[in-house]
């Protein structure tokens, strides 16, 4: 079978499941015994099983804590948002069982950070960290929380602990997360393929996640070819991958194959919906000229980007680079964007905030707010597409043709 071949009729819930949660309604998940009995079952739905039938025996805040982890690892491999909050849930009664509990200390700031709330896994992982001050797990939540929250410095410390007390894929993944935020997507690439190296060949969806970033490591640098072969490998070895589907689609998108991208977006969304997805599909039945779906596609996007928004979930960055980047709703993105960046400083929010300043015509905010996004050097060919127009709008002509130049070298045969 071709590793692109559609096999989502496999998982025909999974999607409706999605949209649910986005609405605040239970999703009901299958039984264990549904799980068990089902052949194409994953590793994690057979973790889901097992640690469910061990709290069934006696709900332990250990038992309790497998399942979370469980969850954690099923919400990942599918995209449903769902998961975490069961996730949670679990932590929850690990807690209240015994709340000073360190397997569910740990767990938490984990969950927390699927979740989205970065400050609040910051805290809880700071206080794991008090607990157990060499336990390497701490240093990633602590790295991927600082990261999110754009304290870059702390991350980098984190991650070097970590690097210090366990070499292994889980670091290699953070040193290649900030080598790529610090301007080195080569050495990014680098550190995931010490990585891929080093993840367990039993676990496909893993060994999938690390391909995928592969992949977009490469496309960052334009090196379309390259990052195809990733997302298929990723795809081949865990197939309809809610994250790679995407990046496949992009690919063949660039590549002028529409409608081969057109069938893997509308695969993606029938994994995984979300609102980048709609409005990439969106973006290419305008280029077809399919007005109707373009428009049925963008208002989806809006739709779910809001609706999570209005649940907590940190989809906000993500709904006003959309607005800004399709001239609807300006006043819209530039509050989502501004509520994002009043909770978190990093980069990509600040890029987000910049782009819909300039678009609502706020172009002296929209300058500041890109040079925040680009202080640490990232090799991000969006970056500076929205420096060069910013800075064109101020009639900065020279700084404009820079970032121009920069943003074509990077797009490469893009």
């Amino acid at each position: 079978m071709s590793p692109i071949a559609p096999t989502s009729l496999r998982k025909p819930g999974r999607a409706l499941a999605i949209l649910l949660a986005l609405a605040g309604l239970p999703a009901f998940p299958a039984t264990a015994e549904l799980i068990a009995a089902d052949r194409e079952a994953t590793v994690a739905d057979r973790e889901v099983v097992a640690a469910t039938r061990r709290v069934e025996r006696g709900a332990s805040p250990d038992a309790l804590v497998e399942l979370a982890s469980a969850y954690m690892r099923k919400a990942r491999e599918t995209g449903d948002p769902s998961y975490y909050d069961r996730a949670a849930a679990a932590v929850d009664r690990a807690l209240a069982s015994d709340h000073g509990h360190y397997g569910a200390l740990r767990a938490r700031a984990w969950v927390l950070l699927g979740k989205h709330e970065f400050a609040k896994a910051l805290r809880a992982a700071r206080a794991a960290r008090r607990a157990a001050p060499n336990d390497w797990w701490n240093y990633g939540n602590l790295a991927d929380a600082c990261t999110e929250l754009g304290y870059y410095r702390g991350a980098t410390h984190a991650t070097m602990r970590m690097m210090t007390l366990r070499p292994g894929l889980p670091a290699y993944t953070r040193v290649a997360a900030l080598r790529a935020l610090f301007g080195d997507r080569l050495g990014a690439i680098d550190a995931l393929e010490l990585a891929l190296a080093a993840a367990d060949p039993a676990d496909p969806e893993g060994r999938a996640w690390i391909l995928t970033y592969l992949g977009h490591e490469h496309w960052a640098l334009g090196e379309v070819a390259t990052s195809e072969r990733r997302y298929e490998a990723a795809l081949e070895t865990f197939p309809d991958y809610h994250l790679a589907l995407p990046g496949l689609a992009r690919v063949r998108a660039a590549q002028d194959r529409t409608t081969e991208a057109i069938a893997l977006y509308e695969r993606a969304l029938a994994v995984a919906p979300m609102p980048a997805t709609a409005g990439a599909l969106g973006d290419l039945y305008a280029r077809i000229g399919d007005p109707a779906r373009a428009r049925a596609s963008y208002d989806f996007a809006v739709y779910m980007g809001r609706v999570a928004t209005a649940r907590g979930q940190t989809l906000g960055r993500e709904l006003a680079l959309f607005l800004a980047d399709h001239d609807r709703d300006l006043d819209d993105a530039v509050r989502l964007a501004r509520a994002e960046a009043a909770a978190r400083a990093d980069v990509y929010t600040d890029d987000a905030l910049a782009w819909a300043l300039f678009k609502r015509g706020e172009l002296r905010a929209a300058k500041r707010s890109s040079a925040r996004a680009l202080r640490l050097g990232t090799e991000e060919a969006a970056f500076h597409r929205h420096a060069d127009a910013i800075a064109s709008a101020l009639g900065r002509f020279r700084v404009a043709a820079r970032h121009r130049r920069m943003a074509r070298a990077l797009e490469g045969d893009a």
